[in-house]
This record gives C-alpha cells, structure tokens and sequence, in this order.
C-alpha cells in the first residue's frame, strides 16, 4: 500500500471516546511505562552491576560535572532549545524536518493499527509524534521555505493530523498551522509573501479550510485543551483571511463556518472563545456581498439581534464584553448594507429594540444609532424610516440631536465620541427628509423644527457652523502638505487630492455636508424657517450662498453618473441636491 494515502485526510472522526490517552505524556508517565518495559523484559533476576565509579584521578579528586541525572535532563533539554534557536533553514533541512515529521506519524499510524484495543503500545509513539509536531513550528521562522514544504506534500500531513483519533494531537497541528500562518508586522521579503500564497493555495487544494471547520464541531470547550484548539483554529482562519482577502468568501461558500459562528456567539456565559467568534463573524461580513445574503438565509439578524437584546438596559461587564457586544453590531451594521436586509430588520422588530436602547443611558445606545443608520439609509430603508416614525422615535433622536441626558451618557460610556454620535444622528436624520413619504409622518418631522423657539434650527445652524470651523483648519493643515508635497516632488497628483478629500471627510466634511442638506430641506419646505435660517448665518458674516456652495462641493465629489435611472444612487441622489439647491438663494 503507498505509505502517502494512508494520511490523507480522512473524515473527522466523532467517537465518544476520543482522548483515550494524553498525546504528550508527563514525564513521570514515561518513565513509569519504561521502567515497566523494561521490568517484562528483565524476568530473571541479574546481579545488579557496580556503579561507574566517577571520573577522577588516582588520589580521588573529582573530574566529573557534578550533576544529577535530572539536572543533566534539564540541561540537555535547554541545549536541544539552543539547537533549535540557532537551527538553519534551508531546502535539505526542511526535507529532514519533514522526513521526521512523516516518520512520526507513520510510526504512530502504524502502532494505531497494530494495537488497536492496547493504548499502551502506542503511548510512546503519540508523545514523540506530538514533540515532533511542536518542534516543526519553528520553520514558521523562515516562511521563504513554505514552498518546499508544499513540494514535499508536508501540509497533507499536517492537514491529516487534523483528523487524528486524539483531539490532542490534532490541536497540536492547529497550532501549528495558526503559527506557519501567522502574517509577520514587521513585514517580510517578497520571496516569503510568494512563498506564504503557495502555502494558502495549498492547504486550499487539500481541502483545509473544510477539514478545520469540521474539526470545530467534535471540541469540546469544557476541557481546557479543545477550549484552546477553538480558539487556535479561530486564529487560522482571521490569518487567513487578512493574507488573501478573497478566503473569507471561499471558506463561507464551502463551510458551515457561518452558522457555527451564529451558534457559539449565542453560548452563554462570556469567554474569550465567544468574543473571538463575533470577531471572526463581523470579519467574514465586513466587505463581502455574497458572505451577507448567505447570512441573511441563515436568519443571522434575528440572531444577533436577540444576543444584543442582553444590553438594552445595561452594559457589558468588562473590556472583553464590551468588544464582543460591539463586534455583533459591526456585524449587523455590515449586513445592513444590503437593500435585502434592511426589510428583515423591519420584520424582526430592529427598529423597537434600537429605540429602547437610544431610550436607555447606556452603552449600546452609541451603537444603536450606528445601526439605524445603516438600516434607514438608500431607498431600500424607507420602510425602516417610516416604521421608526410611528413607533415615536422621533422624541428620542431629538433628544440626542439636543445633546439631553449627555452627562449621564458619558458616565456610562467613557468611550463616548461627539463626533461619530452627530454624524450618525445627521445621517439618519437626512434618510428621514429623502424617504418619509408626503402625509402624517413627514409632517410630524418638520414640526420638530418649528418646536421651543425652533431651537432645533438653532442647533443644526450651530452644528453647520462648528464643522465649518473644523473643515477649515483641516484646509489649512492640507495646503501646508501640498506645498510640501511641491517642493519636493514638484506635483500634486489625483491620488494625492484623493487622500487630501478623505483628510476632510475624516475632520467632519461628511457631517457638514448632511447639515447643508437638512438646511436645505428646512429652506424648501418652510419660508419661515429659511429666513431663521438666513438670520443665524448671518451673525458670523456668511449666507445661504455658503450653503449652496457646501452642496455644491458635495455635488462635485459624488461622482460620475450618464445614467438617467432615477433608480440609480448617484443619480438619484444628484437629482434630490440640485432640486435642493433652487430653494437655497
């Protein structure tokens, strides 16, 4: 039989009887099974030989190193670590670390199939074969040789011992796949990057991904060792992914990764297997189009939205919580972004219980705002943004426009941000005027405005007026770099001016922009609150004209559209600003 296909991997074994033995033994265990060996196979009684009387000289002085056995253990073990430190790479030392590699585990396949009902038989074999998988981390040191490891088909081996009868073997070769592909911060050389994408293309080809995902399903997190294999195999996957971008759409396209994670994130009480699980998760959702929809038949909102339903009336216990808790609504938000999900937010009551937590001074209120923004935003969110209405959400966001109940806010939430909160709060507020359809509803909206003294006009020209302030010391800060950018290079080029436009963005062009556009929905619908408008402007010398000229810029900066579908985004957006812009004089 060809010695290669007996380590192909195999199906994940699901005996109940799995860890029939510890794969890396104490050093007591070994020596007790030697010493038994050893008593077998020395029946008849011998004379006991003379100790080797010690090294010295004729008159008795001592030349030896003075050392107990288990000391000169010790010492030997600490010198084979100084081996491995000073260990060379190259292709036939990776053939010999391999070589050993692969006669471990045939030696231990071999003892498997030998004596199968008598695990001391193969005891010894498992603890070498689990030292061998540890020492042969240390090539993660020298990722330019991962090629020849794909030469010597050394990641089929690896993969097979994903599938061992013994969890604790298999763990072992998790960690050691979380190490080889473990991406470098201090960067690596061109020939290791190439080196590293023959390995991912590898364990690709054999299946990995599969084989890991399934491993998850037969660890069991009570025991300390497979909680730690989650984790590690946890670790393989967000390596992988930050390597090549395009594995998080492979590895939910060909694996139940999804409804694992969906699963663990809802296993109480809170560990760091948990909190990992919503990393991953949010993750695997960020920029994937075809990862969301496969969410979305996985019920995956309802889901999340039933773990957040924990924080709406108080916070996380502690650090590790609290990135949990915002991990899953990063995940929701990203999903959000997909027309097909804001209608199941509608339908699995997302908006009531965003609204109980804007209602609530705590910590998950900052990222409801987050969420609601998602899920009222393009036309797809009308529904959302009608529903939000009727069930008073009006009150309370408001509420937060006015800065009410801040102080007690930011007791609890030391993380509290000005700026991402009124850029949440200016976003929905302005998906509420491009969406609420003419009646009731949109009445009720301009209303606010005219409330108190039309403080909320006030508030709004305040919030223009701030983030002007805020874009042009960015300018400032901007054409500084730009006439260093000249004196050096002796251009500016459109990249440059790209990222110049996103260093506006980032100091509060975007909020300044949806300020303009609410002012320009107040112009438009009201003559009364146009000239309040015009009025406050005017007390720091500008006009209505700055206002236009902020929607201009805006205009400017949407980008190209020869589409004349109204349901076309750009278009559609163009159309709603410029139709703005005649109210505005």
């Amino acid at each position: 039989m060809d010695i290669n296909s007996l380590f192909k991997a195999p199906a994940i074994p699901s005996g109940k009887n799995k860890r029939k033995l510890p794969a890396a033994p104490s050093l007591e265990m070994l020596k007790k099974f030697r010493e038994e060996e050893q008593g077998e196979s020395s029946s008849v009684a011998q004379e006991p030989q003379e100790e080797e009387e010690l090294d010295g000289d004729a008159e008795g002085r001592f030349f030896g190193d003075g050392l107990t056995d288990e000391q000169r253990n010790i010492f030997e073990f600490v010198d084979a670590g100084d081996e491995l430190e000073t260990e060379t790479f190259d292709v036939n030392g990776v053939k010999k670390m391999v070589l050993k590699l692969e006669k471990a585990i045939n030696k231990n396949q071999e003892m498997r199939m030998k004596f199968p009902d008598d695990p001391q038989k193969f005891l010894e074999s498992e603890a070498e074969l689990d030292e061998e998988i540890k020492h042969f981390a240390v090539i993660s040191e020298a990722p330019e040789m991962y090629s020849n490891l794909v030469e010597l088909n050394a990641i089929a081996s690896i993969l097979s011992l994903l599938s061992h009868e013994n969890t604790d073997i298999a763990i072992s070769a998790i960690e050691l796949l979380n190490a080889l592909t473990e991406d470098d911060d201090d960067g690596t050389s061109e020939e290791a990057e190439e080196s590293m994408k023959v390995l991912i293309a590898s364990l690709l080809d054999n299946q990995g991904l599969e084989v890991l995902v399934q491993n998850l399903n037969r660890l069991d997190e009570t025991l300390n060792e497979d909680r730690n294999g989650v984790f590690q195999t946890l670790a393989v996957v967000e390596n992988l992914v930050s390597i090549e971008p395009e594995i998080s759409e492979i590895i939910v396209a060909t694996t139940p990764i999804l409804t694992w994670l969906l699963q663990r994130i809802n296993v109480k009480p809170m560990d760091s297997n948990r909190q990992y699980s919503s990393e991953i998760l949010a993750i695997l959702l960020q920029d994937s189009r075809a990862n969301r929809l496969k969410a979305n038949e996985l019920d995956a909102i309802d889901n999340m939205l039933r773990v957040l339903n924990a924080y709406k009336r108080k916070d996380p216990k502690d650090a590790d919580e609290v990135e949990f808790m915002e991990n899953v609504f990063d995940a929701l938000s990203s999903c959000l972004q997909e027309p097909e999900s804001k209608a199941i937010f509608l339908e699995c009551e997302g908006n009531e219980l965003m609204l109980i937590m804007l209602k609530e001074k705590v910590m998950s209120r900052m990222r409801a705002l987050k969420v609601l923004n998602y899920a009222t935003t393009t036309v797809a969110g009308a529904d959302n943004c009608k529903r939000f209405v009727e069930i008073l959400g009006l009150k309370t966001l408001f509420s937060v426009f006015m800065k009410k109940g801040v102080k007690k806010l930011k007791k609890a939430y030391k993380n509290f941000s000005d700026k991402e909160e009124e850029e949440h709060v200016m976003c929905i507020m302005v998906s509420l005027f491009k969406y609420l359809p003419d009646g009731v509803d949109r009445l009720r909206l301009f209303n606010k405005f005219n409330e108190n003294d039309f403080e909320k006009v006030d508030r709004l020209v305040e919030l223009f007026e701030a983030y002007t302030a805020k874009v042009e010391i960015a300018n400032t800060s901007i054409e500084h770099s730009k006439q260093e950018l000249l004196a050096e290079e002796g251009e500016v080029t459109e990249d440059d001016e790209t990222q110049f436009y996103l260093r506006r963005l980032d100091a509060g062009l975007f909020t300044l922009q949806m300020a303009a556009i609410c002012i320009g929905y107040l112009c438009k619908h009201d003559e009364t609150l146009k000239k309040r408008i015009a009025m406050l402007l005017g007390r720091k010398s500008h006009s209505l004209q700055f206002i236009k000229d902020t929607l201009q810029n805006y205009l400017n900066n949407l980008g190209d559209s020869s589409s004349e579908n109204a349901e076309d985004p750009v278009h559609f957006e163009k159309k709603r600003v410029e139709e703005l812009m005649k109210y505005i004089e």
